[in-house]
């Protein structure tokens, strides 16, 4: 796992599926990589960029799996401590409108700039933005 992936989920008390959980055996497939989440109740996918101008990729068949459930965050870092955060809906309006569009390897590309509404500044910031 990226060391400051790890750093916010730890902060923001985030935790990897049980792998004995009935959850898990139903989305195992999906829990390959190390960059999904359960956070209190609810799914958490979260990316990194370092790149000067961040940029990020988001795998359709995960957000064709996560539109099944109820709701679900996208979390872009740009650090361990501050990035953007995204729900469900407003991931498939940026899609449908064609803001985020499917690149090579069925994967949405994400670019900077995203909606400063959407920023946090610390995992403090994170939570009162999901109200979580």
């Amino acid at each position: 796992m990226e060391p400051e992936v790890k750093a916010f989920v730890d902060a923001i008390g985030a935790m990897e599926p049980d792998q004995n959980s009935t959850l898990y055996a139903a989305y195992r497939q999906f829990f390959r990589r190390r960059s999904y989440f359960l956070f209190k109740g609810q799914f958490l996918i979260v990316k990194i960029s370092r790149s000067e101008k961040p940029f990020w990729g988001l795998g359709k068949k995960y957000v064709d799996l996560l539109n099944g459930t109820e709701n679900y965050f996208l979390v872009l870092l740009t650090s361990a401590r501050d990035g953007y955060v995204f729900t469900k809906n407003e991931i498939n309006q940026f899609i449908k409108k064609g803001r985020w569009r499917l690149g090579t390897g069925d994967q949405y590309k994400i670019n900077y700039p995203l909606p400063d509404r959407s920023s946090f500044r610390s995992p403090e910031n994170f939570l009162v933005k999901t109200n979580l």
